[in-house]
């Protein structure tokens, strides 16, 4: 990972969020100039982020992924102020709701294609576009171990659809960009203690370390190293579309 150039530039939906922050400092520990893109979060919260960014090469930028204007001029303005973008990391969502699809109503599984997979959409394509002008650069999407491993889907409502539709949306960039040299991964992390899940009580985290096939949870540096890993030179042969991050299932 230590070969990833210093002028090379990322940028990071949900930048300031649970996920998106940590992948922001493990790129910014790599030598990439990362651009964090936000929504809702607080300014105080985006420059405590932007400070513990190593460097000083990065900015923050204010976009709804779900607008489509919105995110060509964020992207446009990041091209602008920073130059030409590399990786564009996507980490952005919504929580999953506690409870079976089945018991989720239309307007629940609307809100959860929306945020995994109209903003996903929106976001990606953008960037995409001008990945393939210039036959370079590196696409990474967030998806969840929900679609590799079924036992992985219950009780989060719209939440799995949702991102089987973000994997659905990565695999066709990654056949549509095959030709330009753009390359297009999923990384699937498994169950994650806090960010979304800082709704789940501390005994219920416990039992599902316990459950774990190596008495450990994912973390967000687990999942930072690999797309670290996946933006650098390394990972350049590397033609895998999803990567699983999840200990408890004894992958990594």
């Amino acid at each position: 990972m230590n070969n990833i150039n210093h002028m090379r530039i990322a940028i990071v939906s949900g930048g300031t969020g649970y996920l998106g922050s940590a992948v922001a400092r493990m790129l910014a520990r790599q030598g990439m100039s990362v651009a964090l893109l936000y929504n809702t979060a607080q300014k105080e919260k985006v420059q405590e982020i932007l400070a513990s960014l190593p460097g000083s090469s990065h900015k923050a930028y204010k976009g709804d992924i779900c607008n489509y204007k919105e995110m060509q001029d964020a992207v446009d303005l990041i091209e602008k102020e920073m130059g030409e973008i590399f990786a564009c990391i996507h980490t952005a969502g919504a929580k999953p709701q506690r409870k079976t699809l089945l018991n989720s109503s239309p307007q629940e599984l609307e809100e959860a294609f929306l945020a995994h997979g109209i903003g996903s959409f929106i976001f990606l394509s953008v960037c995409a576009k001008i990945l393939q002008k210039r036959k370079r650069g590196v696409i990474i999407g967030i998806t969840t171990t929900g679609v590799v491993f079924p036992e992985a889907t219950r009780y989060l409502g719209g939440y799995i659809p949702a991102k089987y539709a973000l994997q659905g949306i990565l695999t066709m960039l990654k056949e549509e960009l095959r030709e330009s040299c753009v390359r297009v991964y999923s990384v699937a992390p498994g169950f994650m203690e806090g960010g979304m899940n800082s709704d789940i009580p501390k005994a219920f985290v416990e039992i599902f370390r316990r459950k774990s096939k190596t008495q450990s949870l994912t973390t967000p540096e687990d999942v930072a190293k690999k797309i670290a890993y996946l933006c650098s030179d390394k990972a350049g042969a590397d033609n895998t579309l999803t990567h699983v991050v999840a200990p408890e299932y004894g992958a990594q």
